[in-house]
């Protein structure tokens, strides 16, 4: 599965990303400036093509988690997960009881306002490791139950003292070691540039999200050379 990368608070690039032969849109609140109901309008145009949406989160905002879910994405990225209390927190609150976890059930656009079966849907919930502590406590996070997980080579390089050496051999230790327990199927990867560059070496990972429509913008803008 390949994802493209959203950090512009438009519904027009959701829409344009969802013209793509991509699968779908990751919707990035951590570094951009969505508003609430930009954020559910976005959801709407992407679903609508039938895209993949994802949403990542800094934390586990509990009011934004809930609308995104209402909203019918298909799943919710928590940036920087470190502990297993912290994850299980999160996969409680995503979850319905129904497949084991707390969350509350209303009338929303996931289940057509009611007109579909209740408490049937079950987003993925993705833990993004992107860390050090992140990694070194992951078999005590993936004890948790997520169904997928992403790694953040950028800020996982930050925190291992190699800020954007993606590629020094101390942050692919701390890649392979995540690849190790989680499995290349159940593992995605964020490349936000020199995606012709990075792509190969993790083609072969359950999904990639690629780029940015940020650094997209700015490379086409280089391009023109004029």
């Amino acid at each position: 599965m390949k994802l493209l990368w959203q950090q512009i608070p438009s519904t027009i690039v959701s829409e344009i990303y969802s013209f793509s032969n991509f699968d779908g849109v990751v919707i990035d609140t951590e570094h951009s400036p969505f508003n609430n109901e930009t954020l559910f309008s976005c959801i709407q145009v992407i679903r609508g093509y039938n895209k993949k949406c994802y949403v990542r989160l800094a934390h586990l905002d509990k009011i934004v988690t809930k609308m995104c879910l209402d909203a019918g994405c298909d799943g919710i990225i928590f940036s920087t997960v470190e502990s297993k209390k912290q994850a299980q927190e999160m996969i409680d609150y995503c979850r319905y009881p129904t497949f084991g976890g707390k969350r509350g059930q209303g009338m929303c656009r996931e289940n057509k306002w009611g007109e579909s079966d209740l408490g049937r849907h079950k987003p993925e919930v993705i833990a993004q490791i992107e860390t050090k502590d992140g990694v070194d406590n992951l078999e005590e996070i993936v004890e948790c139950g997520f169904d997928k997980y992403l790694i953040g080579p950028y800020d996982l390089s930050a925190s291992l003292g190699c800020v954007g050496e993606i590629n020094s051999k101390k942050c692919l230790t701390y890649i392979e070691k995540v690849l190790y327990i989680v499995g290349k199927e159940n593992l995605g990867i964020h490349l936000p540039k020199d995606v012709e560059k990075h792509y190969p070496k993790y083609k072969d990972y359950g999904f990639t999200a690629l780029g940015m429509d940020t650094t997209l913008l700015i490379e086409k803008i280089k391009e023109l050379n004029i």
